[in-house]
């Protein structure tokens, strides 16, 4: 995203000043990639919170990093990889104690349905014209992918045929559209659009890339910051877990699953 645009994205955010808010809502910044679980996850918290609606800003990570930093009246931001946490973390920008991991991800090679890929090596076949793949400079699917190539040796080689996306979303559609004979999203996106694309292989956390995670942190000044907090613990409940792995994530690395209700030993 040029500057131009980004300034025109944060002005149209900040016309939502602080006191246009209504007290019963807040304003979650989510990566691109979680916007099919979190809308839902966003009706499941308000049905337990009938008080609170839960309203969704989604784009690349790298984007609601920078709208935050200038300003943005965001309470929560999650975000598809901890780099953008530590960052807002490191200028003072999240609450760092309300800060969880709360969902893991694959990274996956994808094609159209009837496309002969079988390889990551395959990506350097002449008829592959063009692969999808998010802005490595701002977009956490991007980076994962980069550092995938890289280690597999192919970098170099697939720069001149990559299409890149301003998120994980637009970068999927490139491949369901027929842009592109390849691409490289998250599992959970190729998910979404299986009766379209087929995951032809998917990359290896900790030898490929190191291991995808989302964390989750309420923002300082977050105009609601109780509904808030409640939020981002909600996102790690048996029910928002649920949610999440019916969309395909999966729990953070060294994660344990949240006890239910039943589980639980009373004393």
């Amino acid at each position: 995203m040029n500057k131009s645009a980004l300034r025109l994205l944060i002005l149209a955010l900040c016309i939502l000043s602080p006191s246009s808010l209504r007290a019963d809502e807040i304003l979650v910044s989510a990566a691109a990639s979680l916007s099919n679980a979190f809308n839902a996850i966003g009706t499941a918290y308000t049905k337990q919170h009938p008080q609170t609606v839960v309203r969704f800003n989604f784009a690349a990570s790298g984007t609601l990093q920078q709208q935050i930093e200038q300003g943005a009246p965001v309470d929560v931001f999650a975000s598809a990889s901890p780099k953008e946490m530590d960052a807002l973390q490191k200028k003072g920008r999240i609450e760092a104690n309300t800060r969880a991991d709360f969902a893991g991800n694959r990274l996956a090679l994808i094609a159209p349905l009837r496309s002969s890929l079988k390889q990551w090596g395959d990506l350097l076949n002449p008829s592959v014209k063009h692969i999808a793949l998010s802005n490595p400079d701002s977009v956490p699917s991007g980076r994962y992918a980069k550092e995938t190539l890289t280690k597999r040796g192919l970098w170099v080689a697939i720069q001149p045929k990559a299409v890149f996306g301003e998120n994980v979303r637009q970068t999927l559609t490139y491949v369901v559209n027929g842009d592109a004979e390849a691409g490289i999203v998250f599992a959970t996106d190729a998910q979404s659009e299986k009766a379209r694309v087929r995951i032809v292989q998917q990359a290896t956390p900790g030898k490929d890339h190191v291991p995808i995670f989302y964390p989750a942190a309420v923002v300082v000044g977050a105009t609601n910051s109780s509904a808030a907090r409640n939020f981002v613990v909600f996102l790690k409940t048996p029910a928002a877990q649920t949610i999440l792995s019916r969309y395909g994530f999966a729990l953070p690395p060294s994660a344990k699953p949240a006890p239910s209700a039943k589980s639980r030993k009373t004393p």
